[in-house]
């Protein structure tokens, strides 16, 4: 899918339906991404999610500790994302940003790089220049989370690779052997497995990894 077309999309989502029946949109982040992070780094590192919508997990690890930043391609998102923070006394950083461009808008280095559910919007042609900033934006021996639909999730249909929504997106859904052949170019692969996920209104399988910089 064309990136002008997925911009138009999100920018449409965010100005357009209430943060409350966006699918993707929790106030908290799922227990499996904070024990995840809060178990594998200190909350003194640095941390940035790709993808970060209205910048909900970022405000939520910010005022645990963490020093976060989000990115996102929507700039209604990121106006949301400023001002949940302001509002929560939470000192995060949000940048508008085309997570598979080539990021001028982001020259700080990272401990821990992760995305919850974004890889499903990133099409096979465009997820390796996606690793590669990734790649280039964590520190030596920095950490990679990334969460993201497996094809034997049972969501929109229930089959095929390529999905559409409700809300008009289409949406890739991966195999395990695809993530880690896709992963290991870029990262070492400490876990990677299908989980069940629970979503806004209902539970979902995923394809977990958590990796470090090679």
């Amino acid at each position: 899918m064309e990136k002008v077309k997925i911009k138009e999309q999100m920018e449409r989502i965010y100005r357009d339906i209430p943060l409350d029946a966006i699918p993707w949109n929790m106030a908290t982040p799922p227990e499996i991404l904070v024990t995840a992070v809060t178990a594998n780094t200190t909350m003194a590192c640095k941390a940035i999610e790709m993808g970060c919508g209205a910048g909900n997990y970022v405000i939520y690890l910010s005022k645990l500790g963490y020093d976060c930043a989000g990115l996102d391609i929507s700039e209604n998102a990121i106006r949301i994302a400023r001002n949940s923070a302001l509002t929560a006394g939470a000192n995060c950083k949000f940048i508008v940003a085309d997570v598979t461009g080539d990021l001028p808008e982001c020259h700080a280095r990272f401990d821990l790089v992760y995305d919850w559910e974004l890889l499903h919007h990133i099409f096979p042609e465009d997820r390796e220049k996606y690793l590669d900033n990734v790649d280039r934006l964590l520190n030596s021996n920095g950490r990679y989370l990334s969460v993201c639909f497996s094809e034997d999730s049972p969501q929109f249909g229930g089959s095929g690779k390529y999905r559409k929504t409700p809300l008009g997106t289409v949406l890739y859904f991966s195999s395990e052997k695809e993530m880690e052949l896709l992963f290991k170019k870029y990262f070492v692969i400490e876990d990677l497995k299908t989980m069940e996920v629970k979503g806004k209104s209902s539970i979902h399988k995923a394809i977990y990894a958590f990796m470090k910089k090679k």
